[in-house]
Parts: C-alpha cells; structure tokens; sequence
C-alpha cells in the first residue's frame, strides 16, 4: 500500500523534509505521494491506510497557508469522531525552539487526529 505525505509549509523547509521523505521511501520501494495538504483531497483521507504528516509552524503559532484549508475541514464539528479510526499516522513538526508556540501547529494536529479515531 501507498504512504501519504502531506505537508504543510510556509517557507518550504516543511515541503523539502517532505519531498526528503518520499525519496527514502522510494529507495526503499515503498510506493508514496508526497502533496501539499490543501492540494489533497481531503475526502480521501478515510480510504489511506497510511499518512505521514510534516508541518510547520509559522508567526505566533499559526498554520502555513498551504494547510489553512486542510485544517479548517478537520475542524469541523460535525465530523464523527470515529471518522479516521482506521487511519495510521505519524505528525512530523518542524519549529525553531527559541518561539513560546514551538511546533504548534503539529500538536494541535495530532491531538485533533485523535479525536477523529
């Protein structure tokens, strides 16, 4: 089966671990897609078996543009919260440790991945 590489990326650092990450997994023969969150079908994201999310964090705490769209879906209170109960996911953040909101953004979508299963 495919992994999922979604990224979220302000200055493209997040995009290149990303685009880092699909590359070793290609060497390793391991089917992959790497996408910026918000160019996914985020429909789709109940049929992948596997996701691993890169994102950063950019300003006070505050998504990259490329996954603003991604995360308001998410968000949504009217998702049942058994919806991604069969998805298998890793949050990767990337973050400079000297912001009061280091990797705020992974955490925030981590702690909402697992309301949603």
């Amino acid at each position: 089966s495919e992994v999922l590489v979604l990224y979220g990326s302000q200055t493209g650092t997040a995009e290149d671990v990303a685009e880092s990450v699909g590359r070793s997994l290609t060497r390793h023969y391991i089917a992959n897609r790497v996408v910026a969150m918000d160019d996914y079908n985020i429909a789709e994201l109940i049929k992948q078996p596997m996701v691993l999310f890169v994102c950063s964090t950019t300003g006070q705490g505050e998504a990259p543009d490329n996954m603003r769209k991604f995360w308001r879906f998410l968000l949504q209170k009217r998702l049942p919260l058994t919806s991604l109960s069969s998805l298998e996911y890793s949050c990767f953040g990337l973050g400079d440790t000297s912001y009061p909101k280091f990797n705020f953004v992974a955490k925030k979508l981590h702690k909402r991945l697992q309301q949603l299963g």
